[in-house]
C-alpha cells in the first residue's frame, strides 16, 4: 500500500512549484532509532497538503546519519533540488545545529533550503 500512495506523492510533488521537508527522530522503547519524513508543498489547486512519506531507521543518532536518511528520501521526489525551499525538525543540537546539525547538512546539499 505505502509504494502506491508515494507514486501519487511523487506524482503530486513533480507537479508542485515547490516543497519542504518535514523530519524527526526518536528512539523507540527498544532503543532504535526511528526518524519520520513528511513532505509539504502546495496542490495546483492552491491547497497546502502534508504528506508521511515513510518512517526510516538511521544508522546512528548523529548528524551525519539522520541527513543520510532525509537526502535518500528527497532523492526519491525530487527530481531538481533547487525546489526544496524549506526544512524543519526538532530543536535538538543534532538535528538544527547551525554548523553541523542535520539542518546545515541539508543545506549544503539543497541550497534553497
Amino acid at each position: 500500500m505505502l509504494p502506491g500512495c508515494q507514486d501519487h506523492i511523487k506524482n503530486e510533488i513533480s507537479k508542485a512549484s515547490f516543497v519542504s521537508v518535514i523530519a524527526d527522530e526518536t528512539t523507540d522503547v527498544s532503543s532504535i532509532s526511528q526518524l519520520v519524513v513528511v513532505f509539504r508543498y502546495v496542490l495546483s489547486n492552491g491547497q497546502p497538503v502534508e504528506k508521511f512519506w515513510e518512517f526510516t531507521n538511521p544508522l546512528g543518532h548523529d548528524a551525519k546519519s539522520i541527513p543520510k536518511c532525509i537526502q535518500a528520501s528527497l532523492e526519491k521526489v525530487l527530481a531538481k533540488p533547487e525546489k526544496l525551499i524549506s526544512q524543519s525538525c526538532d530543536g535538538t543540537n543534532v538535528m538544527s545545529g547551525q554548523h553541523a546539525g542535520v539542518q546545515a547538512f541539508i543545506r549544503r546539499a539543497y541550497k534553497n533550503a
